[in-house]
């Protein structure tokens, strides 16, 4: 059993893992970094391919075999 002060847990937005919260805070700060995710990460894969990334992992992974 629980010490009862009275005083009310912070509930945090940013750190809120509960899927089904319908806290309003909640709801819209998942919306917006699930589609900023989306589209970073879907940018970022086209920006390092462009760079040759995909190519030059397996020679990078070579050289660091060899250290």
């Amino acid at each position: 059993m629980g010490v009862l002060t009275g005083a009310r847990q912070q509930h945090r937005y940013q750190t809120c893992r509960d899927e089904s919260c319908e806290r309003f805070a909640c709801r819209v700060w998942k919306e917006g970094f699930r589609e900023g995710y989306e589209q970073g990460f879907a940018e970022g894969e086209a920006v390092g391919r462009a760079a040759g990334f995909a190519e030059g992992y397996a020679a990078g992974a070579a050289a660091a075999a060899k250290e």
